[in-house]
């Protein structure tokens, strides 16, 4: 299962963070103060939105902070963040909701049209028109 899970959903970035951690030590890294800086600064010029921007400028480093984020129970960080993703993942189910409603409006619309529509009526769908020059 869990060699399901790296192949399936970690992304080539934490691969190379990975990667970069176990030649730093591994977990010995973690006691190392210049090596997570280092591990901190690769994250943030891999996580960064346009290459060599940097996507934590807000956030400084903080060894102690790290160490208890790291070392910390995952469940705990799972109930911390439940609450944050439950409410984006409900956003995201309206909208998805909304979208389907409309798509399968705009289709009753249109069968309701042909078929009120008498034979003289050509059928048009307006998103496949194709403009030519």
């Amino acid at each position: 299962m869990t060699r399901m899970f790296q192949e399936k959903f970690v992304t080539p970035e934490q691969r190379r963070l990975t990667l970069l951690v176990k030649q730093k030590g591994g977990d010995a890294a973690i006691h190392d103060k210049r090596a997570m800086e280092e591990l901190w600064n690769e994250e943030a010029m891999i996580s960064a939105p346009v290459e060599g921007e940097r996507n934590r400028s807000a956030k400084k480093f903080n060894l102690e902070e790290i160490r208890r984020e790291i070392q910390g129970d995952p469940t705990e960080a799972i109930e911390k963040n439940e609450e944050s993703f439950n409410g984006k993942f409900r956003v995201q189910m309206r909208q998805i909701q909304e979208d389907i409603e409309r798509a399968v409006k705009r289709q009753g619309d249109r069968v309701i049209s042909a078929v009120t529509g008498g034979p003289h009526e050509r059928i048009v769908d307006p998103v496949r028109i194709v403009v030519r020059s």
